[in-house]
Formats: C-alpha cells, sequence, structure tokens
C-alpha cells in the first residue's frame, strides 16, 4: 500500500476552455504482486486542480473575462509488472477507470457564450492511464516516483499527466 502526493497537467483545451484539472493530487495505490512480477491492485486519486484565468474574444458577440476552477476524482483497477533492476523495482501499469472531474466558471459570462458543452458538475467518463514506476524496497518501506498519463475516453475531459511521489509499507 502506497501513498502519493504529486502534481498534474492537462495537455488539451475542451471546447477552447484551458481546464487544469489535475493540479495538487493526493493518493492511495493498493495491490498484490506475485514472485513472478505481475501486479493486480487498485487506485485513487484526488486532484486539487488549479483556477485559470481567460479570456475569449469570439468571432461574433461580445468578449468575455472569466475564470475556470476544476478539479478531478480518479480511481480504478491495475494491472503491472514488476521488474527488479539492482536495488530497484520498475513498475509498469496499465490502469482502467472512472474520471469524476468538478468545474465551475465564474458567474461573469454569458451562459451563450462559454460553457462546457451540455454537461453539468461533475463530469464523469472512464480513462485508461499507462505509467511507470521506479521503487526502492527496504524491508517493509517501500518509497519512488511514479508517471502516469490519463487518456480520456469522454471528449469533455481533458487528458494530462500525473507525476507523484510514494511512500508506504509492504505486508
Amino acid at each position: 500500500m502506497l501513498l502519493s502526493g504529486g502534481w498534474g497537467a492537462s495537455t488539451a483545451n475542451i471546447f477552447q476552455l484551458k481546464l487544469e484539472p489535475y493540479g495538487s493530487s493526493f493518493g492511495l495505490d493498493f495491490g498484490y504482486t506475485w514472485a513472478s512480477g505481475f501486479r493486480l491492485g487498485g487506485y485513487f486519486i484526488d486532484s486539487l486542480g488549479e483556477v485559470v484565468a481567460q479570456h475569449r474574444d469570439p468571432r461574433r458577440g461580445p468578449e468575455d473575462d472569466f475564470v475556470t476552477d476544476t478539479s478531478s476524482l480518479n480511481g480504478g483497477l491495475s494491472v503491472g509488472w514488476a521488474v527488479p533492476v539492482y536495488a530497484l523495482v520498475l513498475r509498469y501499469t496499465l490502469n482502467f477507470g472512472v474520471t469524476a472531474m468538478r468545474w465551475e466558471i465564474s458567474d461573469n459570462v454569458s451562459s451563450r457564450s462559454v460553457s462546457l458543452g451540455n454537461g453539468t458538475s461533475p463530469t464523469v467518463g472512464v480513462h485508461f492511464a499507462p505509467g511507470v514506476a521506479l521503487l526502492w524496497p527496504y524491508h517493509w518501506f517501500e518509497a519512488g516516483i511514479s508517471y502516469q498519463y490519463l487518456a480520456q475516453v469522454k471528449s469533455t475531459l481533458p487528458s494530462g499527466f500525473v507525476a507523484q511521489l510514494l511512500i508506504g509499507v509492504r505486508l
């Protein structure tokens, strides 16, 4: 079981809006690794996101200055393979789960010019997240770094990456 803390960023805009639902993140990674290196587990990540000030100048209609505030929850199942590399362990993973993105657009915006599709907050969708972690196991203790890319299936959720520091216990 590993506790994680890290940072993430979006890699795409949604409907010409810059959304940052990853930002600072905290989570839990748990699972079982067989002697062969195969690992089956689960994960939960709470990302605090970021507030982004934006300006929109459409071809028709008034210009808008507004603020988007987004955050997200991610959780799901993880399948992986751990490979020993000297005193370290290199773990490759493929995560499959659900993202719930909470979003809010400042009140001073005309609803006809800025919206997140026909969606409501929270917006929920499925993601695939390939990742890699470099871990240092020491007796019952384990620590390391990880990186994963959250590829969102739903078009109203921005894909992004999350880099984390991991610390925990091996039972």
